[in-house]
């Protein structure tokens, strides 16, 4: 079975030295992943912090940490509604165990 990712091609595209990073793809969480976001501190119920969103694109994402902190909030907001998918497995596996 492969595992889920989804991929955005970035509206604003980020150079990074010589390096243009013009697409971010994410993948369904393996247990690093997991542990990375559990430790985020992400209350059930309220708001997510741009910290939080930054954390989980990072443990999911395909990008250095370094280049995360220069997405454009646009680029942001369009990472942040493909998470939804790709962390309902994850957190149904969660609840069963």
């Amino acid at each position: 079975m492969n595992w889920k990712t989804a991929t955005h091609a970035l509206k604003f595209p980020i150079t990074m030295g010589e390096k243009t990073i013009a697409a971010i793809t994410l993948r369904e969480p393996d247990v690093e992943a997991l542990e990375a976001i559990d430790e985020l501190g992400i209350e059930p119920g309220k708001a997510l912090k741009v910290r939080h969103m930054r954390g989980i694109i990072e443990a999911l994402g395909d990008a250095p940490s370094e280049a995360i902190g220069k997405l454009h909030r646009d680029d942001l907001a369009a990472l942040g509604e493909l998470l939804g998918p790709l962390l309902d497995g994850a957190e149904a596996e969660a609840a069963a165990s």
